[in-house]
């Protein structure tokens, strides 16, 4: 039996004894099937085809039902995996600081946590000079505090050898600089290949994601493609892969995200518990060293994961699966299939947020999971335009998943539900606040916030110390540039999404 070296981390011990870690041999060493030829597989009604090798190719059209007209081809010789696959086999570890170090900042964190308390209480003691801004500090104070304290009870579902069949589905266009590396993570994983379904959807690229996806393929004789020749949005390529799985959990990848070894053995051991419907893995930034912006995204990320998801896992009221690594039970996914894939916003049919809608359609009935061991990387923008849009598209989401999710999160945990509400309140409270703080009352007074602008800064070296703790990473400070960038811009984007909410552009691609 593994035993595990004195004084590592549960999750490096887990880690360090997988197979795709630990064997000299290659992760794809699993027995392939005889070379075969491959077969295509169109539908003309709803414009797409299913490309296969090792797996037999469907009968009818996932959607439509109709029967496909198929043709054989001979696939090409296999070319070697892509160096951005074989470099992913390394085990992604955190720093680790010496105790006496660890023990100082922990300190220090509860000093500044100490602080915001302190802060908050003065904030009632001069409630009534300034009693709307004072009530909107002390409830995001307590906000604040609450998730800290909470997420610190948290612990992640045990590891208990749950090993169902899992189908792995990543739907994309135009990501020819990253489709191989993803589909080839995925493989070299470790999870038992016996096991293992992937399909790939190209949703009508105009690069060379279909030739990526093909050449991957030869690699992979057992992955499935399907091809839309035009675009139909991510929430239906998401929708064929349940619909051509066989297996029991899904397992939904983006294109731009990469799994680390032994991600998908943890990320099913939450779904052992039939009460539960999802489980969102943990996920980082690939591209952190690029600049400024992708080492803010990282605080980011890893905050609101560990912190934000940490705190809602308790409950099981997680409330978004990400794209970037997420399972599913497929039953529950099939259930709810239809509704989700036809889901109308003011009268259009939505093609983004189709991750938070998933999750709001099973949180109704199920619970949803976090687990902080199941790792994954992904690439984010990295440039401030791109940033931008991205952002703008998922508050458009997330101010449409509130007038659904708001009918029934009354109902969850009383703690969960409160939190829910709260979260859904403040951010649209904050600009007002923020304006009335930072530029009406200095106006009006001809004095500075000063006791305002030092509260924010407080919870912000919070968040950046935190962040600092637990990773080691040296750029915690750039949680500052985060606060900075929302006070002035990213808090307004919640009025712009509600004035383009049938707005369905993807805006990124």
């Amino acid at each position: 039996m593994f035993r595990p070296a004195v004084g590592r981390t549960r999750m490096e011990q887990r880690m360090e004894s997988t197979p795709a870690a630990t064997s000299r041999q290659p992760a794809d060493s699993a027995p392939r099937l005889p070379p075969r030829k491959g077969m295509i597989g169109h539908c003309s009604a709803c414009e797409m085809s299913i490309r296969v090798i090792a797996r037999p190719l469907p009968a009818v059209c996932p959607f439509c039902l109709r029967r496909l007209q198929t043709e054989g081809y001979e696939p090409e010789a296999p070319t070697p995996e892509p160096q951005a696959v074989l470099d992913g086999v390394a085990v992604h570890r955190y720093r680790r600081f010496p105790r006496w170090l660890a023990r100082l900042l922990a300190a220090f964190s509860i000093i500044v946590l100490a602080t915001v308390v302190m802060m908050k209480i003065r904030n009632l003691e001069y409630f009534w000079y300034q009693p709307w801004v004072n009530t909107y500090s002390i409830c995001v104070g307590v906000f604040i505090l609450s998730r800290f304290l909470l997420a610190a009870f948290y612990t992640s579902p045990v590891d208990v050898g749950y090993e169902p069949t899992v189908c792995v589905a990543i739907a994309c266009k135009n990501e020819e600089g990253s489709i191989e590396t993803t589909i080839g993570r995925i493989y070299r994983e470790g999870y038992p290949h016996a096991k293992l379904e992937v399909v790939a959807v190209n949703d009508g690229s105009t690069d060379r994601t279909l030739q990526d996806m093909i050449r991957a393929q030869e690699r992979h004789p057992s992955l499935v493609i399907v091809d839309f020749i035009r675009n139909k949005g991510k929430r239906h390529g998401m929708a064929v892969g349940a619909l051509l799985a066989t297996a029991e959990v899904l397992v939904y990848v983006d294109s731009d995200s990469f799994l680390l070894p032994g991600a998908i053995r943890k990320v099913v051991q939450g779904l052992v518990d039939p009460t539960v419907a999802a489980v969102s893995g943990h996920t980082d930034v690939e591209n952190v060293d690029v600049n400024m912006l992708t080492k803010m995204q990282d605080v980011r990320y890893f905050v609101s994961y560990r912190v934000m998801k940490a705190a809602e896992s308790l409950f099981g009221c997680v409330s978004c699966c990400p794209g970037c690594f997420s399972a599913y039970r497929r039953a529950c996914v099939l259930h709810v299939l239809d509704r989700w894939l036809h889901q109308k916003f003011l009268g259009v049919y939505s093609t983004y947020g189709d991750d938070r809608s998933l999750t709001n359609y099973l949180l109704r009935d199920y619970k949803i999971l976090y687990d902080d061991e199941a790792l994954a990387t992904t690439i984010v923008p990295e440039r401030w335009k791109k940033y931008i849009v991205q952002q703008c598209r998922w508050k458009r989401s997330w101010v449409r998943e509130l007038l659904f999710a708001g009918r029934f999160v009354w109902r969850k945990h009383p703690v969960a539900a409160i939190s829910w509400y709260a979260l859904t309140l403040l951010p649209m409270i904050a600009p007002l606040v923020m304006f009335r703080a930072l530029v009406a009352w200095p106006l009006m007074t001809g004095q500075l916030p000063g006791f305002y602008i030092t509260g924010v800064l407080v919870v912000t070296l919070l968040w950046g110390l935190y962040y600092f703790e637990r990773t080691g990473r040296p750029h915690w400070w750039t949680a500052f540039l985060f606060m900075m960038s929302y006070v002035v811009f990213f808090s307004w984007q919640g009025y712009y999404a509600l004035a383009t909410m049938r707005s369905n552009k993807w805006g990124t691609r």
